[in-house]
């Protein structure tokens, strides 16, 4: 075996590595019916989590915007207030959503499960 050979080799290995290890942890998502899909919203809905300051504690929202052609409803789970509320975010439109307020926390995660009909 050459020089050359194993030096393929080993990038072909690391690349195969890089594949797999960078595959994203997406719920998939589903067919229900009557034109309905369900799970993880599509990619042209982004969201983003701020924690703004406010006077003694901080403010949680979630910033929506929503590029798909059709409205998204989808439930919200944070992981700071442990509870679950619904928002219904408009085709080609962007919104907000407070999820918490009187927190400490500077950071915070959510989980979407959306339906929607494309």
């Amino acid at each position: 075996m050459r020089i050359h050979d194993i030096n393929r080799s080993r990038l072909g290995w690391g690349l195969s590595l890089l594949v797999v290890g960078c595959r994203p942890a997406v719920q998939p998502t589903a067919y229900v019916g009557d034109g309905t899909y369900e799970g993880s919203p599509p990619m042209c809905l982004q969201h983003d989590e701020e924690s703004r300051p406010g006077t003694y504690k901080r403010a949680l929202l979630v910033h929506f915007t929503n590029t798909c052609d059709f409205a998204l409803d989808c439930l919200v789970y944070n992981d700071v207030a442990d509870n679950e509320q619904r928002v219904v975010l408009l085709g080609n439109a962007r919104a907000s959503l407070l999820v918490a307020t009187g927190q400490d926390k500077t950071s915070f995660d959510v989980d979407l499960d959306c339906q929607w009909q494309p």
